[in-house]
């Protein structure tokens, strides 16, 4: 069975360097099912490779742009979308770009924040 990644790429280059490595040292081990997973990491060309698990859904930003949530919808997303919040500051994390864009929705209807971190 094959597995189906997402793979962000960071470049490496004048600040991004730091704050790249300290977003995947904060993500490593912290598992939440409101937080995309990261799965690996690798170097390549002096670029950074972030392997993280692929959601099959598309954007919140991408959703409301397309359709009109209903009051339910909206509700149960901005609830899943605060437990993953609630779950990074509990560990000491703030998100750095929370917006509808870096907001994930699966086919299952799961919700879950991509996470550009800083302790």
């Amino acid at each position: 069975m094959s597995l189906q990644v997402a793979i962000k790429k960071m470049s490496l280059r004048g600040q991004n360097r730091e704050r790249a490595v300290n977003e995947i040292l904060l993500l490593k081990d912290k598992k939440n099912p409101n937080i995309v997973n990261s799965l690996d990491s690798f170097l390549v060309d002096g670029d950074l490779w972030l392997v993280m698990e692929y959601m099959d859904g598309r954007t919140l930003h991408d959703v409301v742009r397309q359709t009109r949530m209903a009051e339910g919808e909206m509700a149960a997303v901005s609830r899943e979308c605060l437990q993953g919040l609630d779950f990074l500051h509990s560990e000491r994390v703030i998100h750095r770009d929370l917006k509808s864009s870096n907001i994930l929705l699966g086919m299952d209807g799961s919700v879950r924040e991509s996470v550009k971190a800083t302790a």
